[in-house]
């Protein structure tokens, strides 16, 4: 119940955590799916997107694949976010920056037709989720039609870094 305690924290070992930097989690909605970042040998740039399944919720993590070249490049890619339906990944940069962006930091979309096909070509979401300024760190709900962003220095903001929210009518 929502009154239990949280119980100790696990750390998840190889092959997950591993000597380089491992971070930003990202469970599919069945448990079964984990996608993080990784600056992990056998990438395409110094930060990548990685993926690790496991056959049930009580079974132990696979070793992990790099989402490979349609997906990771040369520049940074991290914090991978995922719809429900596995069918959309939204991520974004992280010091190193994708060609096609409108700021220092953007967030980008890959599509697949099933959960068994590759990622497609990343797409940047544009305007008016992408600005001149740092926009990132996408959140979605498992329904994919809202969306929650971390954006510095971004026009009418609080602060040097403040979340927004973004909301869509449907999923094309």
């Amino acid at each position: 119940t929502i009154e239990d305690d949280w119980g100790e924290p696990v750390r998840l070992d190889w092959p997950i955590n591993t000597s380089y930097v491992d971070a930003n989690p990202h469970l599919s909605s069945d448990g079964l799916t984990l996608y993080f970042t990784s600056v992990r040998p056998g990438g395409y740039g110094s930060c990548d997107l990685w993926v690790t399944t496991r056959p049930a919720k009580d079974a132990p993590w696979g070793q992990p694949d790099n989402l490979g070249p349609s997906v990771n490049t040369w520049a940074d890619e991290a914090y991978p976010s995922i719809t429900a339906d596995g069918l959309e990944l939204y991520f974004s940069e992280f010091q190193a920056y994708r060609d096609g962006g409108y700021g220092g930091q953007d967030i980008w979309v890959a599509k697949r037709a099933t959960k068994n096909d590759p990622w497609g070509e990343p797409v940047n979401i544009g305007p008016p989720v992408n600005t001149a300024s740092r926009d990132g760190k996408p959140t979605v709900t498992p329904d994919g039609l809202v969306m929650f962003i971390r954006c510095y220095e971004r026009a009418g903001g609080y602060g040097s870094g403040d979340i927004w929210m973004t909301r869509r009518a449907t999923r094309k």
